[in-house]
């Protein structure tokens, strides 16, 4: 099924998607925690580069669907074909429901903080300034996707030079040990080393979350064939680069005790070569970052229901098409306004979003299990990306996938039932639009 959607990004539009879609909060809060549940530095730096591996494979496996069907909907596009409407429509519906819109929620929430971290802000006034940025970007998005292309550039380009400057200043100017990267302590956390190192890969894989957001433009992408391979294998091999190299700065400024009691390690990191401007630097830097990934979730989510849409699993209106702007609009103000709602119902959503993110990680496996499925079912179609290190390389991102979706149902069973709840409301919903997708056929 074709799209009405014009091709006009660029393969430098794509990758700054990826790698603004990945770096957002996550490297800078997520270092913290990890260190609490493993004490050792070198271990910490092997969590961040199997997850930023297997990461890395993910990408390369979804790559090789994403040049054989450059529609808009990515992923979902590809459970449609490979598993049919209904594993398809619950990967839209968990998107919509709560991963896409409760991450621009949190994200929208994580600026305002920032902003109000710098300006004195009425606690009254956070919840309104929140709902204002998702109204803002949302706006940018439905009126020019290439303003929102551009938007994505200059916070990605702004966050990734702010990050190598903590990395060179850390390294070069903060006075480090590497005595503080040899050093060991005990963990605050206790929990067995399998279910820890699972614990804090889930963590850093949140941190690398997001490179899948680019599939989901493929519709709008120039030469998507060629673009998009070349678009997630390189963002997706910065972004490893960079968060190795930053937690590698983290720990040879500070011991792995410090790291494990900081609540911001990236202020103190900046604090140690800055002094106290090194808080108000590490604040614009965090702010730019969760702007960049809020833009892209606004960007890149409505195509998924746009594509449900057109499919008959959704609302037929949120298949239209602005014939001025060229955008989704139903889709991106079906998108804000469900954001908004989550945000006024909960606040914050450190605890939702971490509970149910590995929703993700089920349709991940599915989606690497979709390459294999397509290789048997059509051996010949024309594929003009291969995923390097097939059959293997999908495999162990299977493999990879399914021991953090059991870890996470074992260490945490009792807050993983919300996304059972979100999957089983998403089975019921189904039927209705059911009829509407088989009256399509």
């Amino acid at each position: 099924m074709s799209d009405d959607l014009p091709r006009r990004l660029s393969f430098f539009d794509a990758s700054t998607i990826v790698v603004g879609s990945m770096i957002g909060s996550g490297i800078f809060l997520k270092a913290s925690g990890i260190a609490q549940k493993l004490a050792d530095p070198w271990i910490i730096l092997v969590v961040w580069a199997v997850s930023g591996a297997l990461t890395l494979f993910g990408a390369l496996a979804m790559a090789e669907l994403g040049a054989m069907y450059p529609r808009a909907g990515g992923l979902y596009v590809y459970l449609h074909d490979a598993y049919g409407p209904f594993v398809a429509f619950l990967f839209g519906w968990c998107l919509l429901a709560i991963l896409q819109t409760g991450s621009i929620a949190g994200l929208a929430v994580g600026v305002t903080r920032a902003i109000a971290a710098q300006v004195t802000v009425s606690p009254d006034v956070e919840p309104i300034i929140s709902v204002f940025l998702i109204v803002l970007f949302s706006a940018v998005n439905l009126m020019s996707v290439r303003t929102g292309a551009g938007l994505q550039n200059f916070f990605t380009v702004c966050k990734t030079v702010g990050i190598l400057l903590l990395i060179a200043g850390g390294v070069f100017l903060a006075r480090g040990s590497l005595a503080n990267l040899t050093a060991h302590a005990t963990p605050t956390v206790e929990m067995s080393t399998v279910s820890a190192f699972g614990a804090c890969m889930l963590a850093a894989l949140w941190a690398y979350d997001g490179w899948i957001n680019v599939t989901f433009m493929a519709g709008e992408v120039q030469e998507p064939q060629r673009n998009l391979p070349r678009a997630l294998a390189a963002g997706t091999l910065f972004v490893i680069g960079v968060y190795v190299a930053t937690n590698a700065a983290y720990h040879f400024v500070l011991p792995v005790e410090a790291i494990g009691q900081a609540k911001n390690v990236s202020r103190e990191v900046a604090a140690a070569f800055l002094g106290a401007s090194g808080a108000v630097v590490m604040t614009i830097i965090v702010m730019l970052s969760s702007s960049g990934t809020l833009n892209s979730s606004v960007m890149t989510g409505p195509r998924v229901y746009y594509a449900m849409a057109k499919d008959g699993l959704f609302f037929p209106s949120v298949a239209a098409v602005h014939e001025r702007f060229l955008t989704p609009h139903v889709a991106i103000i079906v998108q804000a306004v469900w954001s908004m709602l989550l945000l006024i119902r909960w606040k914050t959503f450190d605890a939702l979003t971490d509970n149910v993110v590995f929703i993700f990680w089920i349709f991940y496996a599915l989606g690497a299990g979709a390459v294999i499925i397509m290789r048997r079912r059509f051996p010949d179609a024309e594929r003009p990306y291969k995923t390097p290190g097939y059959p293997f390389v999908p495999i162990i991102f299977i493999l990879g996938a399914l021991f953090l979706i059991i870890n996470t149902i074992v260490v945490s069973t009792q807050e993983s039932r919300e996304a059972v709840y979100l999957l089983i409301i998403g089975a019921v919903l189904y039927p209705f639009f059911r009829s509407r997708y088989v009256a399509r056929q």
